[in-house]
């Protein structure tokens, strides 16, 4: 068994071919298990996933990850297939997924592990479903909380069915899977990684209609340069901080800081050109970090950056009043972070995410048509408003 590494490979099931490469197409971040939101254990269960690729191909891979867990993590079987709606998949097209051409799959503790290329046609037209059947009773061990996405759960193995009818329960979660890749011929490709935190995730959006900001952001990318491989990986974590670990505050699911995912959740996808990075409102409202000691981690993590050759781009603060951690003392907090934001010259560029979406009646607070109602997540109409902000020229050459 291969551990994960960001770089072709010739496998027991198929032959990649050296002039072409992997390009992310989905991602979602892994974080610690949390008894408080997570099912805690899976036992002779299909557990079936909707994710929603940007880069297009006809060969497939994905990432698996248990990247918390203390004991290896057993599959009966993998599936993958075009998704219809409502957990029904489209008739045809399930593939069966392996690594080294076994159908049972096993990923060792702590580790994350990429599959045998699948030949899927997938593209940001369609999504797709990942179903996994988990034979013998399974803690959790790692997951991504929150995406906006609807996940299937089915007693037995239902893997290969194309009808959702089994699929009885009903949650949000993603279980063990972390990535998809595609194969491509695409030299003058963007990969483009968004790393945030809730409001990148787009937790507050409509849930199964890709109104996240990176999608929207994608659709404006690919209108503009059809002919061009082109994705938005999601990084973004509920409750995530630059600083501060989840377990440090008390949230787990928010993940590990910034700092600490850096190599894994951004630099290890393949093609990867640019980085948006979108942080810090987590430190001033649940962290209760100075604007000096954000300023230092923005700081550290533009150097990274640069030091791998990775475009990066920040953008300035939300608006977050009348929000539950809201002060005067952390609204000041804030727009001490903007003013560098707006005025540093260590990052590519920046987004002003802020003056894009603040009331101009009020700016310590979201316009009302872009607040989702806590007076600091957005509405579907404030992660479009976000994604609109973005000039297209910086993504050009």
């Amino acid at each position: 068994m291969e551990v994960i590494q960001p770089s072709i490979r010739k496998t027991g099931a198929a032959i990649v071919e050296s002039d072409n490469r992997w390009l992310g197409s989905w991602f979602a971040s892994q974080t610690y298990y949390d008894a408080r939101f997570a099912i805690d254990t899976f036992d002779n269960q299909t557990i079936r996933m909707i994710v929603h690729p940007h880069s297009a191909g006809s060969t497939i891979r994905l990432k698996l990850s248990n990247l918390y867990g203390s004991e290896q993590v057993l599959f009966g079987s993998v599936n993958v297939a075009l998704s219809i709606k409502d957990g029904h998949t489209v008739p045809g097209s399930n593939r069966h997924v392996t690594i080294d051409g076994k159908a049972t799959i096993i990923i060792p503790a702590g580790q994350e592990i990429y599959t045998d290329p699948v030949d899927l046609n997938v593209s940001g037209a369609v999504d797709v479903a990942i179903s996994i059947y988990v034979p013998k009773p399974t803690k959790t061990s790692t997951w991504h909380f929150s995406p906006p996405q609807s996940t299937y759960i089915a007693d037995g193995d239902h893997a290969s069915d194309s009808s959702a009818d089994f699929f009885k329960q009903k949650t949000h979660s993603c279980y063990w899977i972390s990535g998809m890749e595609v194969l491509s011929q695409e030299w003058d490709s963007r990969v483009i990684v968004a790393l945030g935190d809730s409001i990148t995730e787009g937790s507050t959006s409509t849930s199964n209609a890709n109104h996240r900001w990176p999608d929207f952001f994608y659709d404006r990318l690919v209108q503009e340069w059809s002919d061009r491989g082109i994705s938005v990986l999601n990084s973004g974590i509920v409750g995530n901080q630059i600083l501060k670990s989840g377990p440090d505050v008390g949230l787990p699911v928010a993940g590990e800081h910034v700092l600490s995912r850096l190599d894994r959740d951004v630099f290890s996808h393949p093609g990867i050109t640019d980085m948006i990075f979108f942080e810090g409102i987590n430190d001033i409202g649940s962290g209760d970090a100075t604007a000096d000691q954000i300023v230092a981690g923005m700081t550290e993590v533009a150097i990274v950056a640069k030091r791998k050759g990775v475009r990066i781009y920040i953008g300035t603060l939300t608006p977050f009043g009348k929000a539950e951690y809201y002060s005067e003392e952390k609204e000041r907090v804030r727009r001490e972070v903007n003013q560098w934001i707006r005025t540093q010259h260590v990052f590519d560029g920046m987004l002003d995410f802020d003056k894009a979406l603040a009331n101009p009646e009020a700016p310590n607070e979201l316009l009302p048509a872009y607040d989702f109602g806590d007076h600091l997540h957005l509405s579907d109409e404030g992660y479009k408003a976000l994604a609109d902000s973005i000039p297209l020229s910086l993504f050009e050459g």
